[in-house]
């Protein structure tokens, strides 16, 4: 048996045309033998069907280049959003990055915190009550440990800036309340826990509130002789506000206050040497010269009576204590007053502050002048 060598068709060696395609056979029973000729047709459908093949791989790269550029510039659209804080605009590009590349995993990734930021922000902005939002503020900062990168640290410091707007609305709304003096110390350390300027000026406030009340009672106590009651007054004082220069120097005054008047109770003490008369007098009854005393008006609105005082004594002096009266525009008294100067101890030569914060609105508004009225100190 042979082959055609027209079509490639079986023959048999009797056979004198081709029955596939009609050909004459070659006489030659040898030409019949595996011998065929090439033939486009042969080759046509293979070759349309890889033509096909490559054009439709060509389309679907294509296609998908597209959808990854698509997908990219979405991405980028939504990081762009991020820096400008636009979370509701990055949390749409994102999802359209995710729409056009099923299979972006960072799209999906990024997908995750910018639904995380919408949805706490419009969470924060349903929230009425401060204390609910501060909650909220919280748990959301404490999900964002889950996140890592710069827009994640950028909503973490949006956060925290909310945190400390609401924490000093709260501290601001309860002073306005004009709350117990028992009230103030836990606002304070509220206060004093945030870390924003604006906190640092309430602070300073309302430890200018402690410390005139610890001093008010103090002085009130003082005046009635009792001397523990006036001490644990300031020592209470300074449990809030350690350090501070004036209580400090009052609780140091009434203490040898209460020395002097323990010692004056039990003896009179008499000058031992007739050369030191003069000097016991000037030092007894004209120890201070250069006394000064003034009001304002603070940034904070409170009145504010200081003052200065030269030591002229030969000898140091302890716990001077200016006396003084605020008057008004018709020289009615609103206010008598009274304040140890700092340093507690004054050497010769040597010059005395004083201050004093009122609160008071009447005295605020109508005060016109103030007035030393005495001052009393102590000699060793």
């Amino acid at each position: 048996m042979g082959y055609c060598p027209h079509c490639g068709s079986k023959v048999y060696p009797d056979e004198i045309f081709c029955v596939n395609c009609g050909e004459n056979l070659p006489n030659n029973i040898a030409d019949r033998l595996f011998t065929k000729k090439w033939h486009f047709k042969h080759f046509l459908i293979p070759l349309t069907l890889l033509v096909i093949m490559v054009g439709l791989s060509i389309v679907i790269y294509t296609a998908s280049r597209l959808q990854i550029n698509s997908a990219k510039a979405h991405y980028f659209n939504a990081e762009e959003a991020l820096l400008l804080s636009d979370y509701e605009l990055a949390n749409e590009q994102v999802k359209k990055a995710i729409e056009s590349y099923p299979a972006f995993s960072e799209a999906r990734l990024l997908h995750q915190f910018t639904n995380f930021s919408v949805e706490t922000l419009d969470s924060l902005s349903d929230i009425d009550t401060e204390q609910d939002q501060l909650q909220l503020i919280l748990q959301a900062k404490n999900e964002l440990t889950h996140y890592s990168g710069e827009s994640a640290i950028q909503f973490q410091e949006q956060l925290m800036n909310k945190q400390t707007e609401i924490q000093l609305s709260m501290v601001k709304s309860k002073l306005e309340a004009n709350p117990p003096i028992d009230d103030l110390p836990a606002l304070l350390w509220e206060a004093d826990s945030i870390q924003d300027p604006e906190a640092y000026d309430l602070v300073r406030s309302i430890r200018d509130q402690l410390i005139t009340h610890s001093a008010d009672q103090a002085y009130a106590y003082l005046d009635q002789n009792q001397f523990t009651l006036a001490q644990s007054m300031v020592e209470n004082g300074l449990y809030y506000l350690p350090n501070d220069e004036k209580l400090t120097s009052l609780l140091s005054s009434i203490e040898k206050e209460k020395i002097a008047f323990e010692m004056a109770q039990e003896e009179r003490l008499e000058q031992a040497f007739s050369q030191y008369e003069a000097e016991q007098e000037v030092n007894e009854n004209d120890a201070l010269d250069e006394v000064s005393i003034e009001f304002e008006i603070d940034s904070r609105g409170h009145l504010v009576v200081f003052g200065e005082i030269t030591s002229v004594a030969t000898i140091p002096i302890h716990a001077v204590l200016i006396h003084y009266t605020i008057f008004d525009a018709d020289h009615s008294e609103l206010e008598s007053n009274e304040i140890f100067i700092y340093p507690e101890t004054l050497y010769p030569g040597e010059i005395g502050q004083f201050d004093h914060i009122h609160f008071d609105d009447q005295i605020i508004e109508e005060a016109d002048d103030v007035q030393i009225t005495s001052i009393t100190w102590l000699l060793n």
